[in-house]
């Protein structure tokens, strides 16, 4: 700006003074040159301009007003974010005049870099707001080694407001929201512990083998494996970051949020294929109407090079009744045996994965798996069904109600 220019800080009218001589010299010349070439007119535009660029450059205020105006700028953008809690950029050109588009959001962005506000939202809905707390550095610190590293790896918090925040940093925010974030330290050292439990259930190909749950819960189990490629939650952290990704994709149909899904899975499901001989593939079909539905996504992030057997969800009654809304094993049974439908009559393929994105009860892979088998041609080779889901629940099945 002109103040650094001129070598501020130094008095308003010796700024001035050196304002006029570089600027009012050079057209001053300029006029002399016209007059000589006698061009009347030229010579006479120039004058005027001089005249006003010295009575505007007589006021101290100018070169004050030149020089202040980005720190009171961004001063003023505080204050009015802080009375009012929130702002958009119209909103401050409207309280700000006459600074300028450019000059605020110039301000903004450096305010926003440098952690004093928060950017809300994407064009043409942006807010800006006074950014919260973050929590203290010894915070982190008092995380174990050992936990920073599975932590970084495994978690995913989701802010109330929509953020994903990713291993200790999601972790801090979200001992931080639970009034927890004195007792971090010890959190991590639990989650470590509990982390690992869970993955000693977990093959060495990497999927956890749920196979012997689903015995136990149906007296016909058609199903030859259930493999997930993670639990849905862990006790007393909940969602993992695979059961958080998958509900939040299908739950807000971002398809940005599925492709993270598709990549997590993707080599878990190339190994399960190689290991049980796959030749074709099939996919439970969403419940209700989405816009944007996961299994669809999963499909076609997945991009399997294998037939896909074609899995169809009719409606029987007047509504459509999703599996999450029941609550007792013997309605999903139903539920899932007189809606779901497999269009072809024969299926020439011996081992079928079946996929689904979370299991609760398993009744639907389970009846599914019943009319895939009777559709396969009998040629004297045993046929298999291996169910695969990417979350599951772990103990006794139970319902998983939210997705």
């Amino acid at each position: 700006m002109l103040g650094t220019f001129f070598g501020a800080p130094e008095p308003a009218r010796t700024a001035n003074r050196q304002l006029r001589k570089l600027v009012l010299y050079p057209i001053k010349l300029r006029a002399h040159v016209f007059a000589s070439r006698r061009d009347i007119a030229a010579a006479s535009i120039t004058v005027v301009i001089i005249t006003l660029l010295a009575f505007f450059l007589k006021s101290d205020t100018i070169y004050i007003r030149l020089y202040t105006m980005p720190q009171d700028l961004k001063t003023r953008i505080i204050s009015y974010i802080r009375t009012n809690q929130q702002a958009r950029v119209k909103d401050l050109l409207r309280a700000l005049s006459p600074a300028g588009r450019a000059s605020i959001h110039r301000q903004l962005a450096k305010l926003v870099n440098d952690g004093t506000l928060e950017k809300i939202g994407k064009t043409p809905t942006v807010f800006y707001v006074l950014a919260k707390k973050k929590a203290p550095t010894e915070t982190f610190a008092n995380i174990p080694a050992e936990a920073k590293k599975v932590i970084d790896e495994t978690y995913l918090y989701i802010t109330p407001q929509g953020q994903l925040l990713y291993g200790s940093e999601g972790f801090v925010a979200w001992t931080s929201s639970t009034k927890q974030i004195s007792n971090t330290g010890n959190l991590a050292r639990s989650y470590l512990k509990i982390v690992n439990q869970h993955g000693s259930y977990r093959k060495p190909a990497g999927y956890i083998d749920a196979t012997f749950k689903l015995k136990e819960t149906f007296k016909e189990a058609n199903l030859d494996k259930l493999l997930y490629a993670d639990f849905y939650s862990l006790p007393q952290f909940g969602k993992t970051k695979l059961g958080t990704l998958m509900l939040y994709a299908k739950q807000s149909q971002n398809r940005e949020l599925a492709k993270q899904v598709c990549l997590s899975i993707k080599p878990l499901l190339e190994k399960i294929i190689t290991d049980f001989k796959i030749d074709a593939v099939a996919f439970i079909p969403p419940s209700i109407p989405r816009q944007v539905q996961l299994m669809t996504e999963l499909a076609e992030g997945i991009n399997l090079a294998l037939p896909r057997l074609s899995l169809v969800k009719t409606k029987t009654g007047q509504v459509i009744v999703a599996q999450k809304t029941l609550s007792r094993l013997e309605e999903r049974v139903a539920n899932a045996r007189d809606t779901i439908f497999l269009k072809e009559t024969k299926v020439p393929f011996h081992n079928i994965l079946l996929i689904d994105d979370a299991v609760g009860s398993g009744a639907s892979m389970n009846e599914t798996a019943k009319k895939i088998k009777a559709a396969l041609l009998p040629n004297g080779q045993v046929h298999k069904v291996i169910g695969f889901a990417v979350v599951g629940s772990f103990k006794g099945f139970e319902v998983i109600q939210e997705v």
